[in-house]
């Protein structure tokens, strides 16, 4: 998996990983439409479920035109971090979207088989810190994301993520139709 895989989808856009929304049916219809769909790993109330929905989107986007994505909390006030990045080795995500902590913990096992880390960060200094840690992208989580949300234009906050990351750059917040991914593309994100 490259940069260069990503800006292959049929359209440049993340099915948003939304906590207790997302789920597999959403995120096999997003890989099967040419977009990435993505899912936070604590929507699967056990690891036991987590991997069941793992086989399932692995077994239902073969061949399919776009991707999925596992979004990981990396902070450590997930108890079950460990359990979820040995799912996460077993089942080989293309994409690993990292979520409220340092993407660290997640690099060595998704480059060890290929994958792709993308690093959720709400401002420069954590895009700075994501990028030096070794993350392949950065998501720019601004103004109108939902979650935890960032506080910053999506428009400005990737000019400035640009001035210092040539890797890959996605935005959370604002961006409900293809003016706004036209407009994203513009400045600067993939």
């Amino acid at each position: 998996m490259t940069a260069e895989d990503l800006r292959k989808l049929r359209l440049p856009v993340v099915a948003a990983p939304m906590f207790l929304v997302s789920g597999p049916d959403m995120v096999i219809a997003a890989a099967r439409s040419g977009i990435v769909g993505a899912f936070p790993t604590p929507n699967c109330r056990t690891a036991e479920q987590l991997d069941e929905w793992m086989t399932r989107i692995v077994a239902e986007t073969d061949g399919a035109p776009g991707l999925w994505a596992a979004n990981l909390v990396t902070h450590s006030s997930n108890p079950r971090l460990a359990d979820d990045l040995a799912l996460v080795a077993k089942h080989k995500p293309p994409l690993v979207i990292t979520a409220l902590g340092s993407p660290a913990p997640a690099i060595e096992t998704v480059h060890g088989y290929g994958g792709l880390v993308l690093a959720d960060v709400v401002n420069e200094t954590l895009g700075r810190k994501a990028a030096a840690a070794g993350a392949d992208g950065l998501v720019a989580v601004s103004s109108g994301a939902g979650g935890h949300t960032g506080s910053l234009s999506p428009f400005a906050f990737i000019s400035v993520l640009r001035s210092f990351f040539d890797g890959v750059i996605c935005v959370g917040g604002a961006i409900a139709d293809g003016a706004g991914v036209a407009g994203a593309v513009a400045a600067g994100a993939d």
